[in-house]
């Protein structure tokens, strides 16, 4: 099945609410409108020449090579605003005040690292709303949590990051703008849980000329076409193009490169005029299998940690071995003492060797360490359906770490490793809402 279906669309209007799924279109650059859950969303849009006035006679002036779609005072009924982070095409200072006056209802989402943007840029207190990476909101018919993003780099303040995505849920559909990111250790593990349907992916790419001029850059086609196949992704949108000539992707080359990648999802380059219907489709449970060397010390803590944090979730988890050393073998004492001492009963787990079919009937595996991710992507078979994913990328966004085995070390060991399982599983249970 199709992850969309698109038809013309010449104005905003044209757009109709549908009563599943979602409806988008573009705005241009990283711009979207969306409708979904009831909902009528604005992402990102830049749709006056306030970067043109700001940038005259520089090197990079600026000038539009697309004009805007909609006026910013034609674009009515709109419940949100989404900034996903301060730069001017994002965060729009001559978009901001015409939108927010024809649409008096409406109230802004920003990352709460960007306040003082947002406020210097026209939007009254009272309508701002503020969030940052793991937080989830309930905009009234659409969840949103956002997600860490790396515009050439991860920037965090006191206040939290500079720079982020949404992942949108309503109407039975997940959609992921993902901001202006590259890519970075912990993007593919916090996103895979969220099951997203569609990705909204930054493909203008990035090179040293741009970065030494101040423009930051983001995903390339390939990267970005990767990334929605890591995460597990039905399709993506590629956008943030064909506005500015320093600063974009040719849409012909884009196209004729995405023939040629042949992606597990349906991709696209976005396109003036149309409007991309994402309909609902049936998903089987979540499944989480967890991986360690022997099953008899870290997996079976991050089995019983899963089950305590997803407890009366739609979701299946189990834990096994790469090594068949321990095949039916409770967990190591040491395990069942630090996980008991937290409330946590896992002294019935039997260890089990993994198996092929594993590789189909789990949509993640969550692999400890390095060994195991070069394990496992030896014994998976060709078009298996498992994403493997290291867990500790999860700890720290843009810090690949292994979990360690403990076994050679004594209880201190198990404790440290209870408390980053523990993290790690809270981070997939806040990423995951059914």
């Amino acid at each position: 099945m199709s992850v969309w279906t698109i038809s013309p669309a010449a104005t905003p209007e044209s757009v109709s609410m549908p009563a599943q799924g979602a409806a988008l279109w573009w705005l241009g650059q990283a711009g979207f409108l969306i409708r979904q859950g009831g909902l009528s969303i604005v992402i990102d849009a830049y749709l006056s020449d306030s970067l043109a006035e700001k940038y005259r006679g520089t090197k990079f002036p600026h000038q539009r090579m697309m004009a805007p779609p909609v006026a910013a005072e034609a674009l009515r009924g709109i419940d949100w605003l989404l900034c996903t982070h301060a730069h001017t095409d994002h965060m729009d200072p001559g978009t901001i005040p015409a939108l927010l006056a024809a649409n008096p209802g409406a109230r802004v989402l920003a990352p709460r690292a960007c306040r003082d943007q947002a406020l210097a840029r026209g939007v009254p207190e009272c309508r701002l709303v503020l969030m940052d990476a793991g937080e989830t909101l309930d905009l009234g018919g659409v969840q949103v949590t956002a997600t860490p993003a790396a515009h050439e780099d991860l920037r965090i303040t006191p206040e939290g990051h500079l720079f982020l995505g949404y992942v949108l849920r309503g109407g039975g559909v997940t959609l992921w703008h993902s901001g202006d990111t590259i890519p970075f250790p912990g993007l593919i593990e916090t996103l895979a849980p969220h099951r997203v349907d569609l990705a909204l992916l930054p493909v203008n790419g990035r090179d040293a000329e741009r970065a030494a001029n101040g423009v930051p850059g983001n995903l390339t086609l390939d990267e970005a076409v990767a990334l929605t196949d890591a995460i597990g992704a039905r399709g993506m949108l590629g956008h943030h193009f064909g506005l500015f000539a320093f600063n974009t992707l040719d849409p012909d080359t884009g196209r004729a490169r995405l023939a040629e990648l042949r992606p597990a999802a349906e991709v696209a380059l976005a396109g003036p005029g149309q409007v991309w219907h994402v309909a609902p489709t049936a998903r089987r449970p979540l499944a989480l299998l967890a991986i360690c060397k022997g099953n008899i010390c870290r997996s079976p803590l991050a089995e019983g940690l899963l089950r305590q944090h997803l407890a009366g979730r739609n979701v299946m988890i189990d834990s096994a071995a790469l090594m068949d050393w321990n095949v039916g073998c409770s967990p190591d004492p040491r395990s069942v003492a630090v996980a008991a001492g937290q409330g946590i009963d896992i002294s019935g787990q039997v260890a089990r060797q993994i198996r092929e079919s594993d590789f189909d009937d789990f949509d993640l595996i969550l692999a400890m360490d390095a060994e195991n991710i070069a394990g496992l992507a030896a014994l998976a078979p060709a078009g298996a359906r498992a994403r493997i994913l290291r867990l500790g990328d999860l700890l720290s966004p843009g810090i690949s770490q292994d979990i360690q085995d403990p076994y050679e070390y004594g209880p201190e060991a198990f404790a440290e490793v209870f408390d980053q399982l523990d993290r790690a599983a809270r981070i997939i249970a806040q990423n995951f809402i059914p």
